[in-house]
C-alpha cells in the first residue's frame, strides 16, 4: 500500500497519474546543445524599443519665450506652424529674426513641450566668468546652490530678472541646464540675464566677498528675518534646492542666513517662491 495523501487533498487515481507531466528541472545537456544549434530564424526576436528624442538645449519654444529671446539677439531662426491667427507678437518677431512658416507637424517634432506653434534655434549661448561678473560692479547677485529642476530654475530666473538682478551664479554641476525648459519657464526672461558657470560655489562665494558683496543665505533655520537685514547693501543672496536646501560649505561662507517666516503648517516655501520672496524685499528695502 502506498503512501497516504495529505489531509483534504484526495488521492490521485492512475490515470491521473500518467497524464500529470513531468516536473521541470534543469535543461539536460542534451537539450542546452539542441538550443546552441536551433537556426537564427526560429529563435525569439527581443522587441526594440525606438530611441527616445535627444532634447536639444539649443531649441526654446512659446511665443513670449521666443519673442524675449529675439528680443536680446538670441535667436538664430524660427518656425512658425502655417495656419495661425493673427498675433502681434509673431508680427513682431518677424521684424526681428528669419522667420520660416512650417508644417505643424514639423514644429511639433521640434518641440519639446506646449509651443503655441512657435519654436526658435538658439544661436550659442556665452556664459561670463565670475570675474567678469563681478567686474560690473553688480549690487544684486543671485547664486543657485542645486537648482536642478528646469521649471524650478526657469521660475526663478524670471523672478531675478523682473527683479533686477545684475547676475545668477551658477554651478557647473549640481545645476539644471539652461535649457528650452527652462527658458520656457522663464518665459524668455533668462535671456535677459547675465549669468556665469563656476565649478565650485563655496569658492564662488568666497571670491564674492572678497569683491565687497555680503553673501546671505536663504536658510529655514536662519538666524534672522529679511527684513532685520539691510539689504540695501550690495549682497549675493544664495538659494539652495528643493530638500538639502544650502549645502554646508556655501552656508559656513556666507555672512548671515536669512528665514523667511511661516505661520502655516508647512516648514517652506519651494525654491522658487522663496526666492521671489527675498528678492522682493530687496527691491522694497532699496525703494524706500
Amino acid at each position: 500500500m502506498g503512501p497516504l495523501p495529505p489531509p483534504g487533498r484526495p488521492a490521485r487515481t492512475p490515470d491521473e497519474t500518467a497524464r500529470r507531466p513531468p516536473s521541470a528541472g534543469p535543461p539536460t545537456p542534451a537539450a542546452r546543445r539542441q538550443a546552441r544549434e536551433r537556426p537564427a530564424a526560429d529563435r525569439p526576436v527581443p522587441e526594440r524599443r525606438a530611441p527616445a528624442p535627444r532634447r536639444r538645449d539649443d531649441v526654446i519654444f512659446g511665443r513670449n519665450a521666443v519673442l524675449e529671446a529675439a528680443r536680446a539677439g538670441r535667436v538664430r531662426r524660427v518656425l512658425v506652424a502655417a495656419g495661425l491667427g493673427p498675433d502681434p507678437r509673431l508680427d513682431e518677431l518677424r521684424s526681428l529674426v528669419p522667420v520660416q512658416e512650417a508644417a505643424p507637424a514639423r514644429v511639433e517634432a521640434m518641440a519639446q513641450g506646449a509651443h503655441q506653434g512657435v519654436v526658435a534655434e538658439l544661436l550659442p549661448r556665452t556664459f561670463l566668468t565670475l570675474r567678469q561678473l563681478l567686474d560690473g560692479s553688480p549690487t544684486l547677485l543671485l547664486a543657485l546652490d542645486s537648482i536642478e529642476d528646469p521649471q524650478n530654475l526657469g521660475a526663478i530666473l524670471r523672478s531675478a530678472e523682473a527683479a533686477g538682478v545684475d547676475g545668477v551664479v551658477l554651478p557647473e554641476r549640481r545645476s539644471a541646464p539652461l535649457s528650452g525648459a527652462a527658458v520656457k519657464a522663464s518665459s524668455g526672461a533668462s535671456e535677459h540675464l547675465r549669468i556665469c558657470r563656476v565649478p565650485g560655489l563655496p569658492s564662488a562665494v568666497a571670491d564674492v566677498r572678497r569683491a565687497g558683496l555680503w553673501c546671505v543665505a536663504l536658510d529655514p533655520r536662519g538666524e534672522a528675518l529679511p527684513w532685520e537685514f539691510d539689504l540695501r547693501l550690495p549682497v549675493c543672496i544664495v538659494v539652495g534646492g528643493e530638500g538639502a536646501g544650502v549645502h554646508r560649505l556655501v552656508k559656513e561662507r556666507c555672512d548671515a542666513r536669512l528665514r523667511l517666516p511661516m505661520a502655516g503648517r508647512v516648514a517652506s516655501l519651494n525654491a522658487s517662491a522663496a526666492a521671489s520672496a527675498l528678492l522682493y524685499e530687496v527691491a522694497r528695502q532699496r525703494s524706500r
